[in-house]
């Protein structure tokens, strides 16, 4: 059985995606297939596309990009016992394994869990691969406790919105930094201060924050030491080969240090975090485009022409549909 997806034949500007069919893969063993409803555009999709973060995926190119899962179990795998087929899931495709731009999908049981019921297929599709990567960065590399305080700069976009929601959930004091016409929206999302950059300079800031979260690859570990306290953490979710040797020797001298950017493993644990947040309304995903799979090169314009507000979601099939189960 064949199923429709959109296909990367070559590296190069948006227009070189093509929808295509391609056969529907089959669920092994600890796997499931998931009928998509939704998934996302994200920045590191473009790189893919445009071949400039080609060399960090092993066996290079893919030929569907896309890490976010969100739609209805069609099929299962042996030994896959905690899921059932028409279950409404989210999940993530790890990042040297991209693939949901597609109509089915398969991946890892121990990387899907239930759908938050509070969030449409649009918006839980926006959560899996921001919000890990928000989640593991301050929590894990960032070691956020409750009572610190956290710096977000680009508060407004898919993985910042949703680090200003967890570090109000970790109980941390947030700012959040984006343009002046983001500001209410940021402030809404539970910031307890909003900068607007266009106005205010960072570098002003002194000796405040225990972790920044840097999510626009504008800030260094020099432009960040002064407004970090002694044993701070600076983390950019943007790798650069400054911030890689950064992260080494910053180890080696006294106060604050560059950590690397997560690698946003598939956890269910982290998911379910996510799903559990989302349905206490303690996390909401901010989507600032909704376009049809088929238009996955206009959703790539879009991303690269402007600054969305939170994730571009590429809508696919129907949430009034009925999936169609394999068994």
């Amino acid at each position: 059985m064949n199923m429709h997806a959109v296909v990367l034949p070559s590296v190069g500007p948006p227009e070189v995606l093509r929808f295509l069919e391609r056969p529907r893969p089959t669920p092994g063993r600890g796997m499931v297939l998931v009928e998509m409803r939704a998934t996302t555009v994200s920045p590191l999709d473009c790189q893919e596309r445009a071949g400039q973060v080609s060399r960090l995926i092993p066996g290079g190119r893919p030929e569907i990009l896309g890490h976010d899962v969100c739609g209805i179990i069609a099929a299962i795998g042996e030994g896959v016992s905690k899921l059932t087929v028409g279950t409404e899931v989210i999940g993530l495709r790890a990042l040297q394994n991209p693939g949901t731009y597609a109509e089915f999908v398969t991946l890892p049981a121990d990387a899907v869990t239930r759908k938050p019921m509070k969030l449409s297929f649009e918006a839980a599709a926006a959560l899996p691969l921001s919000g890990t990567v928000a989640l593991q960065a301050i929590r894990d590399r960032g070691r956020l406790q409750g009572g610190q305080a956290l710096l977000v700069n680009g508060a407004a976009g898919g993985i910042g919105s949703l680090a200003v929601q967890l570090g109000k959930a970790l109980g941390a004091v947030v700012t959040g930094v984006c343009s002046g016409d983001s500001s209410e929206l940021v402030a809404s999302l539970g910031a307890d201060e909003v900068i607007d950059f266009e106005k205010e300079d960072l570098a002003t800031l002194t000796g405040t924050f225990d972790v920044v979260l840097d999510t626009s690859g504008q800030l260094t570990l020099d432009r960040c030491r002064k407004m970090l306290r002694p044993k701070g953490r600076f983390i950019p979710i943007v790798p650069s080969l400054r911030t890689l040797l950064d992260s080494v020797t910053s180890r080696f001298f006294g106060g604050p240090q560059t950590v690397p950017p997560p690698l946003a493993q598939p956890r269910r644990a982290d998911l379910e975090l996510l799903a559990e947040l989302a349905d206490q309304s303690k996390l909401r995903p901010i989507i600032d485009r909704v376009f049809p799979l088929a238009e996955a090169a206009a959703a790539h314009r879009h991303v690269e022409e402007g600054r969305p507000r939170g994730r571009v979601v590429l809508c696919i099939g129907s949430e009034k549909t009925p999936p169609k189960t394999q068994r």
